[in-house]
């Protein structure tokens, strides 16, 4: 008996088999007649058999039953004229060759499954900052040191921890960037007009809804890609910036703001580790401030600066986590303050 002279009534009675349907006696006639197989039809048998059993046991989602599904389908379409009524009685058993469908379409989604749960890998958990209409310039250091000067009435989401092969994230209002590079890991800025793809550099990128897209690059060079018309993509280096009109890029001239640049004018922290703000401060200021060790380095502050001068920083800082800041080899270092009087010395 070979496998490809199956017919269907063989199919129907080894799905029977399969499915522990078969009563004693029909068991027992089926086992002999399975001895006398050839052995590609015992290793068919043995393989089909593997594979409903692997149905069998996948219970998410639960598999259908299919002979429910056929005559909930088949008093459907009677109900809707789609098929004459029979007179005679409806049939107890799928019909074989729907049967025989229903069987490969479960393989196929079973196997969709089982990868599906195998190779993908969960989520990364997201975090969503919505600046309202913030006077402020509200500063976030990500996970991979990058830096991200949001401005009022934006909203942006990020991963606490990126992928081992991306950096994704999305805006909607206005940012100021300034990435940490990472040739092997590209970081990517969706917004609603266009893709942002950079390696490390510093940019400003501002969305409107309805309106014009617009990215100015300070440092390094940027790709944008306008979504709604791909054949639209520009590199724009250092001192460049592009618009978008219409689903078309238009490259220009940028004008360089320097040390008046909105996102610098009302700096604020929230809940940001000292060595984070540090960082910050030290690159957009002429500061050398430092953290005396790593534990002083984590502590978290909220705070904001707004024009003032170095020395005054350092004195908000230190008052808001009770430390000392001593003027060191040039640096200011901040450290605990063991009097605990808040005395600073410089």
């Amino acid at each position: 008996m070979k496998t490809q002279n199956f017919n269907p009534q063989q199919f129907e009675t080894l799905a029977r088999y399969f499915s522990g349907e078969m009563d004693e006696n029909e068991l027992a006639e089926f086992e002999k007649q399975l001895a006398d197989f050839s052995d590609a039809d015992k290793k068919m048998t043995e393989k089909m058999k593997t594979q409903w059993k692997a149905m069998e046991s996948f219970r998410e989602p639960a598999l259908p039953d299919t002979r429910k599904a056929w005559n909930k389908l088949h008093s459907r379409l009677i109900d809707e004229d789609l098929v004459p009524v029979q007179k005679t009685a409806r049939p107890q058993f799928v019909p074989v060759l729907l049967r025989i469908a229903a069987v490969l379409l479960l393989l196929a989604g079973l196997g969709a499954a089982l990868y599906w749960g195998i190779s993908r890998k969960p989520g990364a958990e997201m975090v969503q900052i919505n600046t309202m209409n913030e006077a402020n310039t509200l500063i976030k250091t990500l996970a991979d040191g990058s830096v991200v000067y949001l401005a009022g009435n934006s909203v942006f989401s990020f991963p606490k921890e990126f992928e081992p092969n991306e950096r994704n994230v999305e805006l909607k209002g206005e940012a100021f960037f300034d990435i940490t590079p990472d040739p092997q890991k590209p970081f990517i800025i969706e917004t609603n007009e266009a893709r942002i793809e950079v390696l490390g550099t510093a940019f400003n990128v501002k969305t409107k809804n309805g309106g014009n897209f617009e990215l100015a690059v300070t440092r390094g060079k940027v790709k944008v890609t306008m979504k709604n018309n791909a054949a639209e993509s520009e590199l724009v280096t250092s001192g460049e910036m592009v618009t978008s009109v219409n689903n078309h890029v238009v490259k220009s001239k940028a004008v360089k703001e320097g040390s008046s640049a909105w996102y610098v004018r009302r700096m604020q922290f929230k809940d940001e580790t000292l060595q984070n703000i540090i960082n910050v401060l030290n690159r957009n200021f002429n500061t050398t401030f430092a953290a005396a060790n790593q534990e002083i380095g984590n502590r978290k502050l909220t705070v904001t600066f707004s024009g003032q001068t170095s020395e005054a920083m350092a004195e908000l800082i230190c008052a808001a986590l009770n430390l000392k800041c001593q003027n060191t080899d040039g640096k200011i270092i901040l450290s605990d303050n063991a009097s605990g009087s808040g005395e600073n010395r410089r």
